[in-house]
């Protein structure tokens, strides 16, 4: 046996995918020639060719902008196509979005699982820690978050922090280092001026960040929560990872806690 499956044609090859392939796609199925479209875009028409030819260098944030912009005129860009082609053309979507703009992102079949995980803890934050949605097994084990708003904040001045935290000190210090890890990982600082101008007003987040101390989320770590109204101690296996987003890459945190 060679372990092959099936029948394979070993002379047929798939080409990876390409900024050009793709703009020429999009123009195909709007009916659009070259001409019309390096017209509306403010480009010219071999321009537009070497393009789809891959004989340029990838594009500028102004041209793939202006390509969108006129695209979307003919035929509505979804969400996914306009990420993919920031991507093919390797460029980052400027801007931070607000958390307005995360909530509403959120599709209702993502928020909906967040009710089927119940035991389990479930919650949506963005990266500087703006709670975004969760379940109420979630809102029941870390009392006053949604309120607040705020992770940080909520583990810095709410006495409901300390009560429900067994591990305090400790999972605030790793906070405060996954905090910086953020920060460094991105070159949108400004995002994030308002909540480190906020947080510098308590001396334990500035006694934590003075230490230095740097880190990103491990996929899997275990956190112990007191139950508020019993005092049972429970341990959870908290899972985290980012939730991929077409209008939002990067931006929202998705964390799950297994009781137990």
């Amino acid at each position: 046996m060679t372990g092959r499956t099936g029948n394979i044609d070993a002379a047929w090859t798939v080409a990876l995918p390409s900024f050009g392939e793709m703009l020429r796609r999009m123009r195909d199925d709007r009916g659009l020639s070259r001409e019309r479209l390096a017209f509306a875009a403010g480009v010219s028409a071999s321009y537009i060719a070497q393009l789809e030819k891959g004989g340029k260098a990838k594009p500028t944030r102004a041209v793939v902008d202006s390509l969108v912009r006129c695209l979307r005129q003919w035929n509505p860009l979804s969400d996914s196509d306009i990420r993919y082609m920031h991507d093919l053309a390797g460029l980052e979507i400027e801007g931070y979005p607000t958390v307005a703009e995360l909530r509403n992102s959120i599709s209702a079949d993502q928020l909906s699982l967040l009710t089927l995980h119940s035991p389990k803890l479930a919650a949506l934050y963005d990266t500087r820690g703006n709670v975004l949605a969760g379940n109420e097994d979630w809102a029941q084990a870390f009392p006053g978050l949604r309120e607040e708003g705020n992770l940080y904040r909520w583990m810095l001045a709410d006495p409901a922090a300390r009560e429900v935290m067994a591990d305090w000190e400790t999972d605030v210090r790793q906070a405060v280092g996954c905090l910086r890890g953020t920060v460094g990982s991105t070159t949108q600082h400004a995002a994030f001026d308002e909540l480190m101008r906020e947080l510098g007003g308590f001396a334990d987040f500035r006694r934590f960040w003075a230490e230095g101390g740097v880190g990103f989320a491990p996929p899997v770590r275990t956190m112990r929560l007191r139950d508020r109204a019993t005092g049972a101690l429970r341990s959870f296996r908290m899972q985290v990872g980012l939730l991929d987003s077409a209008a939002h890459p990067g931006h929202i945190v998705a964390t799950i806690g297994l009781p137990g």
